[in-house]
């Protein structure tokens, strides 16, 4: 889980730095602020390949922008994201704490031990995390936290 957490946090970014996706451009028709899951200001409108052709009717992107304006964005795997190195953040955080997740799930799965205590689930015996479960957590939080602490700075450039 965590490491598909991390794959696509990581598309966000490389979609966000151009590397990825489809280029095209998102015409703001309406921004309103919406709830659920993804509360905050959301802008909406048609997106356009480069060539003009019609790529989906209404996509939206998390943002604020004036009514009219182009937006340039990345679609890719039915994601939009907004080009440019200042939006990177929130993607970079999402991957970065997929790394955290996976870093400390994976010493569980390999060892049956749950990394903040030393005992076993229910009917399992104990099996201690040994240097290898240790060192692939530290090894998997440190580029962890530097993904998303790289891409907090990178957006605020």
């Amino acid at each position: 889980m965590g490491f598909g957490v991390t794959a696509f946090g990581l598309v966000g970014v490389a979609a966000s730095l151009g590397y990825v996706g489809t280029p095209g451009t998102l015409t703001v028709k309406e921004c309103r602020e919406t709830g659920g899951r993804s509360h905050g200001q959301n802008c909406f409108g048609p997106l356009r390949a480069a060539d003009g052709t019609l790529l989906e009717k209404e996509v939206s992107v998390d943002a604020d922008f004036p009514v009219g304006t182009r937006v340039p964005v990345r679609r890719v795997i039915g994601l939009t994201v907004i080009e440019g190195r200042g939006h990177i953040g929130m993607t970079g955080l999402v991957a970065g704490t997929g790394l955290l997740l996976a870093g400390y799930s994976v010493p569980y799965f390999t060892t049956g031990t749950f990394p903040w205590r030393n005992t076993p689930p229910p009917g399992a015996e104990l099996c201690a995390p040994g240097p290898r479960a240790r060192l692939t957590r530290k090894v998997l939080c440190i580029i962890g936290a530097c993904i998303a602490g790289v891409c907090a700075v990178a957006s605020l450039i």
